[in-house]
């Protein structure tokens, strides 16, 4: 009987060294909002923001086409930082560091389109499949992206993140969850 309490005691104190340690991590290292990822698309020609989070006080470099641009984080943990005027172009990988290293891969710099409303903007191209069947087996345009997000309610403001969300082509399978109006 003592051994299994033992065994028990043993098993909460080491599921509980690894969740502290998991947390001590977790908190230090750089992270990016959701749409800061993979096959991101970002405005040609103009200056892009970039934001994310770390430790307060945390050096953090991203690093684009050679080039390294710095930054701070503040006492809340917010860094930013302001990526000059890029051409129209792609694909570019882009390196944040600070205590850890993110790559985003795939990404294009060219015309970004906020598309917004209401039911007509969820309507996806699998619900009009049938009206468009060319344009939907001829897609193959990988420069075309779309980041969907998802319907959500927050009554407590202003959001910092995306709950959901990731960037997806315009090919033959992706194109289906496309907004078919957007």
């Amino acid at each position: 009987m003592k051994i299994t309490v033992l065994k028990l005691n043993l098993l909460r104190y080491s599921a509980l060294v690894f969740l502290m340690c998991s947390f001590i991590n977790a908190y230090g290292n750089i992270r990016l909002p959701g749409y800061l990822s993979d096959g991101l698309i970002l405005q040609r020609d103009k200056i892009n923001t970039l934001t994310g989070w770390a430790d307060a006080g945390e050096e953090v470099t991203v690093i684009l086409n050679g080039k390294s641009y710095k930054t701070m984080t503040g006492k809340n943990g917010r860094w930013e930082i302001l990526l000059p005027p890029q051409k129209a172009g792609g694909p570019f990988n882009m390196v944040f560091k600070g205590n850890n290293e993110i790559k985003v891969s795939n990404i294009l710099f060219g015309d970004v389109w906020i598309c917004a409303g209401q039911s007509n903007m969820v309507l996806s191209m699998e619900r009009v499949k049938e009206v468009y069947p060319q344009d939907i087996s001829n897609a193959n345009y990988s420069n075309i992206r779309t980041f969907n997000v998802q319907s959500a309610t927050s009554l407590d403001g202003p959001e910092d993140n995306l709950s959901s969300g990731k960037w997806i082509e315009a090919n033959r399978q992706d194109v289906l969850a496309f907004s078919a109006v957007a």
